[in-house]
């Protein structure tokens, strides 16, 4: 196990991963539901997303990886197609991790419809997740772009990682 699966490891199992991401969400929601228009879609640099592309990007995440945590459970089962190849690391020059493409937020969602689209996509995650059961962290893996091979489990826990790493971001930039 890698240094990186290791912070994954933390954790814990499913349910523990379930607790995480039920309070993270919590706090997130409760960000978004109190910031002003302005301040949601605030822009603080050309480079640098609004807190609504951060919260688009946490839906975009959560998304891909319900759909490999799906396909995990199909492969175990015999059912699924081979996995793409994963999008190769890229960083800044600073060394901070940068989002794969795909994950990147499109902008021009409405408070509404970002707020909907966390609501549907968190749902379809739940349902994967119990759908999975007793084998998520069971093999098969599938190599996530920062932490390596995961398993079904692994995949879940990132979601953890990623949602409270951008709470604490959108916090900061906050000042709350």
């Amino acid at each position: 196990m890698t240094t990186a699966q290791e912070r994954l490891a933390r954790f814990g199992d499913a349910e523990h991963c379930l607790r995480h991401l039920e309070r993270s969400r919590r706090e997130l929601l409760h960000l978004l539901h109190r910031l002003s228009d302005e301040q949601l879609f605030w822009r603080p640099g050309p480079d640098i997303w609004s807190v609504a592309e951060v919260a688009e990007h946490i839906s975009l995440v959560e998304e891909s990886a319900g759909k490999v945590i799906r396909r995990l459970r199909k492969a175990a089962l015999g059912e699924a197609e081979p996995f793409p190849p994963p999008a190769p690391l890229q960083t800044r020059p600073d060394g901070r991790l940068l989002a794969p493409p795909l994950m990147e937020p499109k902008g021009g969602l409405t408070r509404a419809a970002l707020l909907e689209r966390l609501r549907t996509v968190r749902e379809r995650v739940l349902a994967e997740v119990a759908e999975s059961g007793e084998g998520l962290p069971h093999p098969p893996t599938y190599p996530h772009p920062f932490f390596g091979d995961l398993t079904a489990l692994g995949w879940l826990q990132t979601l953890v990682e990623h949602e409270r790493h951008h709470l604490r971001q959108i916090q900061e930039r906050l000042g709350a």
